[in-house]
């Protein structure tokens, strides 16, 4: 697909500090944009492009599976920080999602855990959130940092707290492989 000439040039003037793939889909309303970290899928798992511009986010499935079939899925996603200027620092994001978590299940569990260390020495905060007794949420661990102008968010998430344990070192290998753009 082609993009006109504007489009291209808006892509090239947002800053380029981190590695964040800009991706310009055409939809039915417009265009519609999106920032993704650029990162390689962890053995045995891939891409799913067709998800990734559903959702707007970096999407990857196991092997042999699709993002929307899989019982557990792995994300990214890059915010642009002049695009939520009420959010002043990463802590203030990661705040703000927590909140989210919690008001979609006022029973989940939500717990820190150690930090992953990226080769380019960028330190994601790493987050639990576990479903409440009885409910039907999802086992989830959140991966954030900010690099350049972009709060990042790397996340897996299972339907079972088995799928989330037997895919971890996928995860920890997905998140210290983020590369820094600088």
């Amino acid at each position: 697909m082609r993009l006109p000439a504007a489009v291209l040039l808006v892509l090239l003037a947002f800053p380029a500090a981190a590695a964040i793939e800009k991706v310009a889909a055409r939809t039915e309303s417009g265009i519609h944009f999106m920032w993704w970290p650029k990162v390689d899928p962890p053995k045995g798992w891939h891409f799913d492009e067709g998800s990734s511009h559903h959702f707007a986010f970096n999407a990857l499935a196991p092997d042999g599976s699709t993002f929307s079939e899989a019982e557990t899925v792995m994300y990214a996603r890059a915010d642009y920080k002049p695009r939520i200027p009420e959010t002043k620092s990463l802590q203030s994001y990661i705040s703000n999602d927590m909140g989210e978590f919690k008001r979609s299940d006022a029973g989940m569990t939500v717990s820190r855990e150690r930090p992953i260390l990226t080769k380019d020495a960028i330190e994601f905060q790493v987050v639990a959130y576990s479903p409440g007794k009885g409910s039907s949420g999802n086992w989830e661990r959140v991966a954030y940092a900010e690099d350049g102008d972009y709060y990042l968010t790397f996340v897996i998430s299972s339907r079972t707290e088995v799928g989330l344990a037997g895919a971890m070192p996928a995860f920890n290998s997905f998140v210290a492989g983020y590369r820094t753009g600088l």
